[in-house]
């Protein structure tokens, strides 16, 4: 006889309703007892034909059934129920939200009515030029710095370059872009002082950056002071939308537009004055510099010999500390990011010059004429025997650069100890934090490709964590499958979330958070920092509540009111 089983396979996971159902177990037991249960021993029939209770040719089954198993059916169930309620593992939930994201676009901006659209601004391709935009950003566009897609130079017409900056948390909202790092299998978020875009056309297509060409990039931000006192230092980053992940392109140059001035001390808190004490100690023992190392002449780049050491060109005051720093014997060497000039202008009679060193290899050297001058970005170049010898001298001086390093660092080490020292008994030990003293600062960093750059520092994820167990807004509105988005009061970064069972969030308990999404219906539905999430249930997670605002979102002014309102 054939077996006339019914095996289900892949039977779908219960719903809520259906778990909801079955969660009071006290009645459940109850009801099992009040039923009319047969005795131990006895015979239940089991019908098996079409109409209940018609006993067809099939077999009939018997049964026999304790009180005992239907207890145990019970507490499999329970367990059922409870391990529904139960949140996936860590690395279950991290999974899935891997493979959501791996399926959305890189860059993914959420409203791409809302997406700002940049004007764009002419450049002569062969010429370049140098383009001062708004918010004090400028850019320092070469000669001949565009190629077509195919890789042909674009030597005549006029290129549109669109130009954008983002500095806050709605900024990278609306603009779509990530800011996670992965760096040896290490997850990073960026903490930005600065990001931009930029792209080039050529009677609307694309055109790239010309192999061996820069385009110096000015960008101007406010930072804020380190706990320490002292000023950060940033990174620059490329986002390879291709390898979908943001690749390291150095370091970015930092000038301060704003000096403290000393003299206004007394009308400081006490907090701002340490700080500006910091930075009067560094003032007056400046770090020393490390020895330039020789280099040679490419062999391509305009070079030229102009001894600014033997007196024939006067100098401009604030020269001699760069004037210094050069070997004997160097000429000058044109950078490849120099603005565009005329090269028989060098052959002309200049009447004074100043020089200003802007990294450890170049200089904005400026000649200066009666009615016009000459800036140029170079480099000092050594040839012939003249190099061994600066090679020679060089390793001599870094050697006692090493030793003055040393020296330097143990006694401002010292300096800025005591003044920290005073500062903490002037608060009588009241663990008052140095303020986040603030400057605008101009970053300056070269790119060799257009897209996404940003001007940051990688930050660890912090310590603290909850898992979500639900997403519901006011109206019971869940969101299971979508993207959240979480930034701390400094608005500095955005941390992209999937909003599935057990997703985790990272987060400092002494910030202020604010997150949010974007619901199908095109409102913000958000949330501020809420005290429960550091005391989460780590197996049953947190049912955030958030609250869906009916808001038109029209613009950015609209995204900017809505967050404001939490």
């Amino acid at each position: 006889m054939g077996n006339n089983y019914n095996i289900k396979r892949n039977v779908p996971e219960p719903s809520q309703e259906d778990i909801q159902k079955f969660m009071n177990f006290d009645a459940l037991l109850e009801a099992h007892r009040n039923a009319e249960t047969p005795q131990e021993g006895a015979v239940v029939r089991m019908f098996t034909s079409p109409r209940e209770g018609q006993i067809g040719s099939r077999m009939r089954r018997r049964i026999v059934m304790g009180s005992g198993l239907a207890a145990a059916a019970a507490v499999a169930l329970l367990l059922i129920v409870r391990s529904l309620n139960d949140l996936p593992t860590p690395a279950q939930s991290q999974a899935v939200a891997d493979a959501y994201f791996a399926e959305q676009p890189i860059v993914n901006p959420p409203l791409a009515s809302v997406e700002p659209k940049g004007k764009p601004i002419k450049v002569n391709a062969a010429e370049g030029g140098t383009l001062d935009l708004d918010a004090g950003a400028r850019l320092v566009i070469p000669r001949t710095a565009f190629q077509s897609d195919r890789g042909q130079l674009i030597e005549s017409g006029d290129v549109d370059i669109y130009y954008r900056e983002m500095h806050d948390a709605v900024d990278f909202f609306v603009a779509g872009v990530p800011m996670t790092y992965d760096s040896a299998g290490t997850r990073h978020y960026l903490q930005s002082a600065g990001m931009i875009e930029i792209i080039a056309l050529q009677n609307g297509q694309p055109v790239g950056m010309a192999p061996g060409k820069t385009i110096r990039i000015e960008l101007t931000s406010y930072i804020a002071a380190q706990a320490d006192g002292s000023w950060p230092t940033f990174k620059v980053y490329h986002l390879d939308t291709e390898a979908r992940n943001w690749v390291f392109n150095g370091k970015s140059a930092m000038v301060f537009e704003q000096e403290v001035n000393p003299e206004q001390l007394e009308s400081m808190s006490p907090s701002d004055r340490l700080n500006a004490e910091k930075a009067a100690i560094l003032a007056a023992d400046p770090k020393p510099e490390a020895p330039m190392k020789p280099v040679k002449p490419d062999g391509k780049a305009v070079s030229f010999e102009l001894d600014l050491k033997d007196g024939s060109l006067p100098v401009e005051p604030g020269s001699e500390e760069a004037i210094a720093s050069l070997q004997k014997g160097a000429i000058w060497q044109v950078r490849p990011n120099c603005p565009p000039f005329n090269e028989n202008a060098l052959n002309l009679e200049w009447k004074s010059a100043r020089l200003k060193r802007l990294s450890e290899v170049e200089y904005e050297l400026t000649l200066i004429g009666d009615a016009n001058e000459l800036r140029l970005l170079v480099q000092p170049v050594i040839t012939g025997k003249d190099f061994e010898r600066a090679q020679s001298n060089y390793n001599e001086a870094l050697q006692a650069y090493e030793a003055k390093l040393a020296e330097w660092e143990k006694r401002t080490s010292e300096k800025i100890t005591a003044l920290e020292n005073r500062y903490n008994q002037e608060t009588n030990n009241k663990g008052t934090a140095a303020s986040t003293q603030t400057r605008q600062v101009r970053h300056i960093f070269d790119i060799n490709a257009f897209g996404i750059w940003n001007c940051d520092r990688p930050a660890p994820l912090a310590k603290s964590s909850f898992r979500i167990r639900m997403i519901e807004d006011q109206n019971g509105t869940r969101y299971p499958n979508q993207t959240a988005y979480l930034s701390d009061e400094d608005g500095k970064s955005i941390y992209q979330l999937h909003t599935g069972r057990g997703s985790t969030v990272y987060f400092d308990q002494k910030k202020e958070y604010l997150l949010w999404m974007m619901t199908p219906g095109g409102k913000i539905a958000l949330v501020k920092t809420k005290a429960e999430w550091a005391q989460s249930n780590p197996r049953k997670g947190v049912k955030l509540k958030v609250q869906t605002i009916d808001h038109a979102i029209r613009n950015e002014a609209d995204i900017r009111e809505v967050l404001s309102k939490e």
